[in-house]
């Protein structure tokens, strides 16, 4: 049986409340039949036992490109050992505790929703006796996740997809299933409803969990979908943005009688407008379009995957360990900077940007999890280019522990070091061009500044509020580095003291350049390293608790590729683009490299 257009309508318009936004806190819809066994994808011969370290289904599918060594291990580096030892792996919240749990916060929602349930999300089981186990990963068929372009060309598919959400959303409000209850598991872990024991909130963004902890989210979401039509070769989709192809708005998201249409999106971003990573809210994106606008993308994802590659933390984002806050004080990854522009993107334009502007809604919205997808496929792609090494080989990273509720009816706990294998959870991608991984950057090339000249200046010992383009010399810590040096460390540029004095979104670029003399400045921002990118949440909690954060980009590749390395001092232009911002101070240091990983 398919979706028919009169069951969906009248669920449709039965999704209405009294919030000025149009929000549901219910999710009554009708009860449709399961899919006919017609339906089914003949994928059940492709068993596999892919929970074991089988490095041929794990990446039969992924990439179109040359094999490459698997499995060779990789220390991080001494130091973080040391400066580790009297740290702690993340735990989970206390789920007998009814208080451990309290009501999110996300101030933008509240000022528009005053008392909304959109912020209450603690899970019904919490604060009642809960047994949680540890996660048996399931020995079964390989479940492959394709292109959502090209899913849209397969109905059997469509209807199988369609039908699973509208089985979610029509499951009791309280069951832990249930579409919204499942879009909750997110807001509670990303606006502060769970706090560690020393009341610190427990964040999964903005750190180096940000990407497990997504994978493990992805993981049960799918698995309760395929147990709701039975059907355990189904896989999400990804909407692989990091292709030209791929740069607009899926077209299964758009049909708005489907369970997985929503209409807080910004219409004026579907087909055929085209993504921009660098998109912010109040002065629209980079102005480029067509072509031009792909290259950009590509071209700024080419960057983050070189700059990350040695060093880690520069594509994960910072170690965070138990009692710390990530939104605080840590830097958060390039790849997590350019998801967030795409919620940025996706959600509509007035504030408070939900539901995909807001991390306390954005799982409310099905596209959110197609946008995860990918961004957990550049994850694997990036970690086959380091030869499956270990991104941090640190036990307070490998044994964070996180819980989820399963596709068994069951609490478990899992950690990150089994997230580490794609295997364990039986699922791979299918391949899809990525033009962008072993491009060559074209050269600016070296003309005579036009127009007027400005000198410049370093940045000073006190703070500055970034409320038009500030630029600034930077003094490096060595020039003209050799091949070997720049193997054993990057050159990374530090933006500390960041605090955001309103409790909206931010975003600012930063670009780099050569210096006019010694110097000056011409009008030309000079070349893009990459962009501080936040949402709502993360900015409330920096300005509540007076913390200020920082922020690290690489400069090794953008210096070598635009012949500025041998420069002892350069340019640094940071243009504010959304959200007031305040920088404390500028700095360029080398980082040591993980040299025992051969990535390539």
């Amino acid at each position: 049986m398919g979706l028919t257009t009169q069951s969906l309508a009248s669920f449709l318009s039965a999704t209405t409340s009294a919030c000025p936004l149009g929000y549901s806190t219910t999710s009554k819809q009708p009860k449709l039949a399961a899919p006919s066994s017609t339906t089914s994808l003949n994928l059940v011969s492709t068993r596999v036992r892919c929970s074991l370290k089988d490095e041929q289904s794990r990446s039969s599918f992924l990439m179109d490109r040359r094999d490459m060594l698997v499995g060779l291990g990789g220390l991080y580096g001494a130091t973080e050992g040391m400066l580790a030892a009297n740290a702690a792996p993340l735990e989970p919240p206390d789920l007998d505790d009814k208080s451990a749990c309290v009501r999110a916060t996300e101030n933008n929602i509240e000022k528009k929703c005053p008392g909304t349930d959109l912020l209450n999300c603690c899970p019904d089981y919490q604060g009642n006796p809960v047994t949680v186990k540890n996660y048996d990963f399931p020995k079964t068929t390989l479940r492959v996740r394709k292109p959502a372009q090209k899913v849209a060309n397969d109905p059997v598919y469509m209807n199988k997809y369609k039908m699973a959400v509208h089985k979610m959303k029509g499951l009791p409000d309280e069951h832990p299933w249930n579409y919204y209850q499942q879009a909750k598991v997110h807001c509670a872990f990303c606006n502060e409803a769970y706090h560690q024991e020393n009341g610190v909130p427990l964040q999964v963004h903005n750190s180096w969990i940000f990407l497990p902890w997504h994978r493990y989210y992805l993981h049960f979401y799918e698995r309760i979908l395929g147990k709701l039509i039975d059907d355990e070769t189904f896989a999400l989709p990804y909407w692989n943005f990091d292709y030209g192809d791929g740069m607009t708005m899926p077209t299964i998201f758009l049909d708005t009688t489907s369970p997985i249409y929503n209409e807080r999106r910004d219409m004026d971003h579907y087909p055929p407008a085209l993504v921009d990573y660098k998109y912010a809210y109040t002065d629209g994106d980079s102005g480029l379009e067509g072509d031009d606008l792909v290259h950009e993308n590509l071209d700024y994802l080419r960057r983050t995957f070189k700059e990350g590659l040695p060093l880690p933390e520069l594509f994960m984002g910072d170690r965070v360990r138990a009692g710390e806050e990530a939104d605080a004080t840590k830097s958060l990854g390039q790849l997590e900077a350019i998801h967030n522009a795409l919620h940025f993107w996706v959600g509509p334009k007035e504030s408070p940007h939900i539901d995909m502007g807001s991390f306390a809604t954005a799982a409310r919205d099905s596209i959110f999890f197609c946008l995860h997808s990918n961004v957990d496929r550049l994850w694997e792609i990036y970690r086959r280019r380091r030869n499956y090494c270990n991104e941090f080989n640190d036990k307070d990273w490998l044994e964070s522990t996180f819980v989820f509720y399963d596709e068994n009816k069951e609490v478990v706990k899992v950690q990150v070091k089994d997230s580490l294998n794609i295997n364990n959870f039986c699922y791979t991608y299918e391949a899809s061009p990525t033009p962008w991984l072993d491009a060559v950057p074209k050269k600016k090339l070296k003309t005579k500044p036009k127009g007027q000249l400005v000198q410049v200046k370093e940045f000073g010992s006190g703070p500055r509020a970034l409320d038009r383009v500030i630029q600034v010399i930077l003094t490096r810590p060595k020039k003209s580095r050799s091949k070997e040096e720049k193997k054993a460390m990057s050159e990374v540029l530090l933006i500390d003291g960041i605090e955001v004095t309103d409790s909206n979104e931010a975003r600012f670029d930063v670009y780099v350049d050569a210096l006019v003399g010694s110097d000056r400045a011409g009008p030309d921002k000079g070349n893009f390293v990459g962009s501080f990118v936040r949402l709502p949440e993360a900015v409330k909690a920096m300005k509540a608790k007076g913390k200020k954060g920082q922020f690290k980009l690489g400069l090794t590749g953008v210096l070598e590729e635009n012949e500025i390395e041998d420069a002892e001092k350069i340019l640094l232009t940071l243009v504010p683009r959304v959200g007031k911002v305040t920088i404390g101070g500028v700095s360029v240091l080398l980082f040591q490299n993980d040299v025992n990983c051969p990535y390539g």
